[in-house]
């Protein structure tokens, strides 16, 4: 099977050691960086010291398969080869997906294809992901914590320009290529996925399978261990916070993004905190210029804006308390996924030690969520009592936003007052 590629997965597997081939890491060779990663984090040499990006374990792998469409597991039994292996083929989403309409509508096929390596894009990025149990929504593919999104992997921007007059309330996901048409749009969000990417996926899966229902779900067939080691990254301390600082300082462009033009900075602040963190380049030009004329903790200065300082911390405590909230509903669809999930499996020793994979790795992300929470709600108590300044920490503050995989569909008014109170701070001092 070509989604995990360990021989010593497979000889465990068939004797029925599956907790031990759980452990195996998915492929023997060390997996690649792909652009995004690079993107986001800088060129390879400046992770290595964080030892972040190393291969995922098989365990891990069919846990975050499975959690992306709980359903898929529907009276299937691990323990039996043929099942595990058409876990990862069409065959198993055909309760929600046409497959009569995608045999006869590339496009389609395509579209369907798009769907899956975005949503394997954003749960590597710690967003919880979810397909509806039916192909007919009205305007939307997919829910990203609990926020409908439109897919679109098109060529040309007219399809999102329909879909946007169509469905004004309902914003959507758009290939790297149509970015620029759309910059500052509210409503448009800009994946990691390109145009040929996915074409590539779509014509190198179809290519191998027997029929329609043998097309691997293309995600894997394109690398899934470059996706889940950005999953790594991300939620790896040294290089998120790097990354944040590289947006907030203005030195995405010089240090990270330079092959890529003046523009970098957006491309990245985009992909961290939405639209509304692009229209400004996430604060640069807000934060930089306080920092880098050494204004930040000025007394003198610090003291003809107290009004503005005060406006500024207090936008950025409701900005931290949006996040905050957030985080029990990502928390709400865990359990629920966990819940169906483990209502889906039947009874047999390779279903029971996959539960149990699922129950503790779904127990690490609970404890995971709590410790980012209790950050958050740290940095607001120290902006709200006086003993920091809200500016002085935006990186830090960013950053720890980032982590939390929360969606920034959900805070992107917050992100514009934090914003413009810091460009009315910065005219005062």
């Amino acid at each position: 099977m070509m989604a995990i590629k360990n021989k010593d997965f497979w000889q465990y597997w068939n004797k029925g050691q599956y907790e031990q081939a759980m452990k195996c890491p998915v492929e023997e060779e060390k997996p690649q960086r792909n652009r995004l990663q690079n993107m986001l984090f800088g060129p390879p040499d400046q992770l290595k010291q964080t030892g972040a990006v190393v291969t995922i374990s098989a365990g891990e792998f069919i846990y975050d398969y499975v959690m992306i469409n709980p359903t898929v597991v529907e009276g299937l039994d691990f323990a039996r080869t043929e099942d595990l292996s058409s876990l990862f083929t069409l065959s198993q989403f055909a309760g929600t997906v046409d497959t009569a309409t995608l045999t006869g509508d590339m496009a389609q096929l395509q579209g369907y294809v798009a769907e899956q390596m975005l949503a394997a894009e954003l749960q590597a990025k710690g967003h919880d992901v979810e397909f509806p149990e039916t192909s007919n929504n009205a305007g939307w593919d997919i829910l990203v914590d609990g926020q409908p999104f439109q897919v679109k992997n098109l060529a040309d921007p007219v399809g999102v320009r329909e879909h946007l007059e169509k469905y004004p309330d309902i914003p959507v996901y758009v290939n790297e290529e149509l970015a620029p048409y759309f910059e500052g749009n509210p409503y448009v969000y800009v994946s990691g996925i390109s145009r040929e990417e996915v074409l590539e996926a779509t014509s190198a899966t179809i290519s191998h399978a027997d029929d329609l229902l043998d097309f691997e779900i293309p995600w894997i067939a394109a690398g899934v261990s470059s996706v889940n080691n950005m999953k790594r990254v991300w939620k790896d301390d040294v290089s998120i916070n790097q990354a944040v600082f590289n947006v907030v300082s203005d030195t995405t462009t010089r240090v990270v993004l330079g092959m890529l033009g003046q523009k970098a900075t957006v491309v990245v602040a985009t992909m961290l905190f939405g639209p509304a963190g692009g229209i400004t380049g996430a604060f640069v030009g807000t934060y930089a210029g306080v920092s880098q004329a050494g204004r930040l903790s000025s007394s003198i200065k610090r003291a003809f804006s107290k009004k503005q300082e005060q406006e500024l911390n207090k936008a950025m405590e409701a900005l931290l308390l949006k996040v905050i909230g957030q985080i029990d509903g990502k928390q709400g669809i865990k359990d629920r996924k966990m819940e169906k999930l483990l209502g889906t499996l039947d009874e047999s020793e390779a279903n029971k030690a996959v539960a149990g994979e699922a129950k503790r790795r779904h127990g690490e992300e609970e404890k995971y969520l709590a410790n980012k929470r209790e950050e958050l709600i740290s940095i607001s108590n120290s902006i709200k009592n006086g003993s920091v300044f809200g500016l002085d920490i935006l990186p830090k503050t960013m950053a720890a936003i980032a982590k939390t995989g929360v969606h920034p569909v959900h805070y992107q008014q917050e992100i514009k007052q934090v914003q413009q109170k810091t460009k009315e701070y910065m005219k005062k001092v």
